[in-house]
């Protein structure tokens, strides 16, 4: 696998760079991958969490929270009318009951204690999914 060790990204971000996928420098992804970013400011900084591709099934897992998150987002900018049902249409959407068997069919690929995660974002904001609407409607720019 990809995740395991520090070899392994960097063979990886070797191959993904090349002309058949991605076509860049193999430094623009390998950084990446073993957690060290710059932000173009002059701060540079290594991350306890680089870019990963399984983790152990927790990249793919179809979080419920994370497709309520999009949906508050579509409130916020105006492509839905009204707040639906976000856990309701976030479980007929993100089908956790399909991963569970494709995961069980597979086998080593654990499963979360929980179909919820919290994500605090880059200004400060904190999401749990407890309450989409409020959330939906806190931010002071919106359509």
């Amino acid at each position: 696998g990809i995740d395991p060790s520090d070899d392994n990204r960097r063979e990886t971000a070797q191959v993904l760079a090349g002309r058949a996928w991605i076509n860049t420098k193999v430094e623009t992804l390998q950084g990446r991958m073993l957690g060290q970013y710059q932000n173009g400011l002059g701060q540079s900084w290594q991350d306890a969490h680089p870019m990963r591709f399984f983790d152990n099934g927790n990249v793919s897992f179809p979080w419920l929270s994370d497709g309520m998150w999009f949906l508050t987002q579509m409130k916020r900018w105006g492509l839905l009318a009204s707040d639906p049902d976000y856990l309701a249409v976030a479980r007929q959407i993100n089908r956790i009951d399909i991963y569970k068997q494709a995961a069980s069919a597979v086998g080593q690929v654990a499963l979360p204690a929980s179909e919820m995660r919290s994500s605090t974002f880059i200004d400060g904001k904190v999401w749990d999914g407890s309450d989409p609407a409020a959330y939906a409607a806190s931010f002071a720019i919106k359509r």
